[in-house]
């Protein structure tokens, strides 16, 4: 998924009866990819380029334990969420703020060909909605749009 996980920082800031923090929940949405970009640069995570092996992306991301694992993800958010809890000292705000990061690998788990793992080892999950793009594409613009929309 791209822009669609955006629509849980969004549903979460305009369902959020405190002040928003669009800023901290849209860090929470991409935390997950940008580790993994991260870890791309030391080497800790792997992925190699593949023409053809979705139809919308070239990116064979074989190993992603850290990061794009339902344990992985599970830590990031806890760890954010203890981040937010000590800055903003809410702990309603910090569960949300966690709550969207956990949300990376469920939307991810839609769209991204058998890749997530739950713990760094097979088995591999994904629904593959990658190689589906008349119904990936829109689901992606429906889900930020409809929490745009929601947002706004």
């Amino acid at each position: 998924m791209f822009i669609g996980h955006w629509a849980p920082a969004l549903a979460a800031a305009a369902a959020s009866k405190r002040e928003p923090r669009l800023g901290a929940l849209f860090i929470a949405a991409q935390l997950v990819d940008w580790a993994f970009f991260g870890f791309l640069l030391t080497g800790t995570e792997h992925m190699r380029v593949v023409p053809g092996i979705t139809a919308m992306n070239p990116m064979d991301l074989y190993d992603m334990p850290w990061t794009h694992s339902l344990a992985g993800s599970a830590a990031w958010a806890a760890g954010f969420g203890a981040l937010v809890l000590l800055w903003r000292r809410d702990l309603g705000f910090a569960l949300l703020a966690s709550a969207v990061v956990m949300s990376h690998w469920l939307l991810d788990l839609l769209v991204h060909r058998p890749d997530l793992t739950l713990a760094g080892t097979p088995p591999r999950m994904g629904l593959g909605l990658w190689n589906h793009p008349w119904i990936e594409i829109p689901l992606e613009l429906g889900l930020t749009f409809g929490a745009l929309r929601f947002y706004l």
